[in-house]
Formats: C-alpha cells, structure tokens, sequence
C-alpha cells in the first residue's frame, strides 16, 4: 500500500476491498448496531454485560470500542436469512437497551458533537462557546459537524486575562481570589459568552493543558468547566491525564458531555 493517505484510501475502496470481497464472498448478511455510551467504565460495562454477552446467539457478539470520556459498543450479527438477522438484532438491541439503561446516549455511531447539536436543535436552542484551554478545540468540534450552523452562533477564545474580564465580564477580583482556573471564573465566563453572544447555552473551560502552568493545589490536567442553559449553570472540575493535546481533548468531551447532562436532565 502507498503511504501518502488519500492514495491509500483510493486503492483500498477500488482495489483491495472488492478483491476481498469476491475472494471471500458468502451467502451471509452482516448487521451492525453502534451505541454511544457514557459515565461508566470499559471494565464496570464488561460486567454489567457479562450475562449479555454469553447469552448471545451464535453468530453475534459484542465489541468495546473505548475512547476517552465515551464507549462505542457494537453489536455485530450476521446470518443466511435477512428478515431472521433483523428480527434478532432488534430484540438483542432492545435486550441492551434495558441492561444499559441511560448509560446510553445515542443508538448510532454519532460524534459526541452531533448528539449535542441533536439535542439543541430539539429544543431550539443555541450555542456559544468560551474557550481558555482548549483554544477554540470545542468549537472546532461542533462546526466540523455539517448543519451546525443552525445552532452554533460563535466562539470566544478567551486565552489571556484581559479577554476574560473586557469581553466576557469575568470580576478582576475573583481572577485575584481563586485564580483564572476556578468555579467562579468559568461560571461567569459562560454567562458572559451567552450575554455577548446572544445564546440560550454556553460552555466555557480554564484549565492547566500543560506542560507548564502548574500551581499548588492545581497540577498540569486540573481543567474547570461550566455549561450554561437559560438560567441553569453547572460547573465541574476534571484532573486529567496525558500531555497537552490529551488534555485539551478530554477537556472538550468533557465540557461537552456536560453541557450534554444539562440538556437531557431539565
């Protein structure tokens, strides 16, 4: 395979995947169902599943498909009969459901980004971000997703003090008491972004990405995020492992998942 990507993805989808699949052609349907899961972990999920699993009728099994803050579980079933696949695959689906409960947030395999923008466009609502850490990372994430225009307004990358306190109307005074990485600081930021912006939800974050920056108390990773939904403000606080670029993304699943939680719990 050549090496300079889009080259590789050509042959792949041109050339080595129909010779697979003419090499290894069967009478079999294959079906697929992704579901997004979230506030548990890979290992509590395993168990919870672990009857699930052993349970499943030959041909079907389920795969764990981790990344930070989230879990795609897949469920992959394949059979000679179509109408028979269908049938098992929607009660094996529905058998998750009810052992999974609201650890699941979406029943396809979604960006956490479009379940957000799903939610928001349900509602009507929209979004601004304010961003210190993450750099615009967030706001990155929602506009990547296509239509996101029709809930996404703006971005305010708050970087340096003086962005917090002129635009977004953080206290001068808060910054000197707690610190820019604190509760008070982005729960005023992410008023200040819906007031400047015009929007019913926000998410803000400040944080320590690293590799410098640490304070006593507040270690590389320590990120404060808020979110913001009309009047109701929820703010939490994350220690977050891995370099910068792992700590600006988690920082951007997290803000979202919060923002998210706020959303689908009125």
């Amino acid at each position: 395979m050549p090496g300079v990507p889009h080259e590789m993805t050509h042959m792949m989808e041109h050339e080595i995947i129909p010779q697979l699949v003419a090499h290894f052609h069967s009478d079999d349907h294959i079906a697929y169902r992704t579901f997004m899961v979230t506030g548990i972990i890979e290992s509590l999920l395993a168990m919870k599943l672990d009857a699930y699993e052993r349970e499943l009728p030959t041909g079907y099994h389920l795969a764990y498909l981790p990344q930070p803050g989230l879990i795609r579980l897949r469920l992959t079933g394949s059979a000679v009969n179509a109408h028979e696949l269908t049938v098992t695959m929607d009660e094996l689906a529905a058998r998750l459901h009810r052992e999974v409960g609201d650890y699941i947030i979406a029943d396809e395999d979604l960006p956490l980004a479009a379940i957000v923008g799903r939610e928001l466009q349900r509602r009507g609502l929209t979004l601004a971000t304010a961003e210190s850490c993450t750099g615009g990372n967030i706001a990155h994430e929602v506009t990547r997703i296509a239509g996101s225009s029709a809930y996404f307004k703006g971005a305010v990358v708050s970087y340096a003090n003086e962005v917090k306190t002129a635009v977004l109307g953080v206290s001068p005074d808060d910054i000197a008491a707690h610190g820019v990485v604190s509760e008070p600081v982005v729960r005023q930021m992410v008023a200040g972004a819906c007031r400047v912006l015009a929007t019913d939800c926000a998410v803000a974050t400040s944080g320590i990405a690293g590799p410098g920056g640490a304070t006593p108390g507040k270690p590389v990773g320590t990120v404060w995020m808020a979110a913001r939904c009309g009047d109701r403000t929820i703010a939490a606080c994350h220690h977050l492992p891995g370099d910068r670029d792992r700590v600006i993304n988690r920082a951007t699943t997290e803000a979202l998942l919060l923002l998210l939680h706020l959303l689908t719990n009125p």
